[in-house]
């Protein structure tokens, strides 16, 4: 046999092992049969959305929509108890410094300054108290009204601040708990907790000149209600010592919008 003859029987040999070899009409069948599925499969995901009804897409709307307004919720009120806490750092160095004498600010642009810091010992809250009821002050921390005696003065002193962060702890507060103030001229003053209440906000009864020397927490009520409604929640308070022990110096007497 010759080599020629050879090499041919070779190449029929493995033609025959793995038989004629496809056309390229059947390798085209082959393929689109392949891909038939995923073809289907892609096509039924974009058009689920088409299939539903008028009813079913607005229902589907509506639960991505609230799900994006709790998510936002949640973030914000994450922003603002942060905002509370971190802020009260700076105002804790402010007061310090009031202590001392010296005139401040928490920071240059702050339109108000610090009071007092009060305090629940029972409880182990405290909180820096800030001078005059704006929307500024009132996100930072508890705001002296200034139209109101300062604590431990003759009438009725109120001490306002959120229900959700710096007097979340105020519905703690039980009758007969001490209630600690302490005044920017280095008074501090021990108040004892009265009753809680709940009243709408043109109906608190206090009366900045009342007799005696009266302390008043409020702040928003129902707790953990995210929106502001016309009710308050209200811990009156009574000074348990006319004589307050001084702690330093006193160097600053008056708020700094009666100060020259």
């Amino acid at each position: 046999m010759t080599p020629v003859s050879s090499r041919a029987g070779v190449r029929n040999h493995e033609a025959e092992e793995f038989g004629p070899l496809p056309t390229y009409l059947e390798l085209a069948m082959a393929t689109a049969a392949a891909t038939a599925y995923d073809t289907t499969t892609a096509q039924e995901s974009r058009t689920l959305l088409p299939r539903l009804s008028i009813v079913e897409k607005a229902i589907a709307v509506s639960i991505a929509a609230l799900a994006l307004y709790g998510t936002a919720l949640v973030a914000d009120g994450l922003y603002i108890k942060a905002k509370a806490e971190l802020s009260q750092i700076l105002l804790k160095r402010a007061f310090a410094a009031e202590l001392r004498g010296e005139d401040t600010k928490p920071w240059p642009w702050a339109d108000f300054t610090t009071e007092a810091e009060v305090t629940a010992p029972r409880l182990g809250k405290h909180a820096i108290v800030l001078s005059g009821a704006s929307g500024e002050a009132l996100a930072f921390g508890p705001a002296w009204l200034a139209n109101t005696p300062q604590p431990g003065d003759e009438g009725t002193s109120v001490i306002a601040a959120h229900r959700d962060t710096h007097f979340r702890w105020l519905k703690d507060v039980k009758p007969g708990d001490e209630i600690e103030v302490t005044r920017r001229d280095g008074k501090v003053l021990t108040f004892k907790a009265g009753e809680g209440r709940i009243v709408p906000w043109d109906q608190s009864g206090i009366d900045p000149a009342a007799q005696g020397r009266h302390l008043v927490l409020a702040t928003c009520w129902p707790f953990g209600a995210t929106e502001r409604g016309p009710l308050r929640y209200i811990v009156e308070a009574e000074l348990v010592d006319p004589q307050p022990t001084s702690t330093v110096p006193a160097a600053n007497t008056k708020p700094l919008s009666q100060r020259e």
